[in-house]
């Protein structure tokens, strides 16, 4: 049993968050939608922008709502415990963009690393499976570097097929990719 919750984002967590960050050394939290920021040109360490950005995410999750150009409408749910932010999991709610059809997928996740190997990425991908369903979704893309072993096993585990495992070299150069992609599709 998974000793967590799956909450919508909330600026309750900022400080927690920020460990996190620390813990990461990176915005780029697979999942926690910081490239939203990014977008929104918010600095995650100021309160106001944080509360800002938690703002965006719930209203990504509208599908009236009209992101800026290159981002998805998607839903991100967040993995806590006793008030503290463990992860993220995002649901795009379409593959939009040649990116997110080729690499992206519908879902990314991420946890923290004090946080890994206790079942919360599973846990997380499986919440973000029961939104699909809920949002009338068919069938998901998720994916993963091929070197991300942890990543594989979950998706896995979570019933995805491997469709693929494409090389680097064989997506578009400005899509940046430097490991292996594998590929995996869910059906709901």
């Amino acid at each position: 049993m998974i000793d967590a919750q799956l909450t919508p984002p909330s600026a309750s967590f900022h400080a927690s968050w920020l460990e996190s960050y620390e813990e990461w050394g990176t915005l780029d939290q697979d999942g926690a939608a910081a490239f939203v920021a990014a977008r929104y040109d918010l600095d995650l360490h100021n309160n106001g922008d944080f509360a800002q950005w938690v703002h965006v995410l719930h209203q990504l999750a509208k599908d009236d709502f009209q992101p800026p150009e290159g981002l998805a409408n998607q839903s991100t749910i967040w993995v806590v415990r006793n008030d503290e932010y463990l992860g993220a999991v995002s649901l795009r709610h379409s593959l939009m963009n040649e990116y997110l059809s080729e690499v992206g997928g519908h879902v990314g996740y991420g946890i923290r690393p004090s946080a890994r190997g206790q079942g919360l990425a599973k846990f997380a991908l499986r919440g973000a499976l029961d939104h699909a369903r809920e949002l009338g979704m068919e069938r998901v893309l998720v994916t993963c570097e091929q070197p991300n072993v942890a990543s594989a096993r979950t998706i896995e585990a979570c019933g995805g097929v491997l469709e693929q495992v494409r090389p680097p070299e064989s997506f578009a150069p400005g899509l940046g990719i430097t490991e292996a992609i594998r590929r995996y599709w869910i059906d709901l």
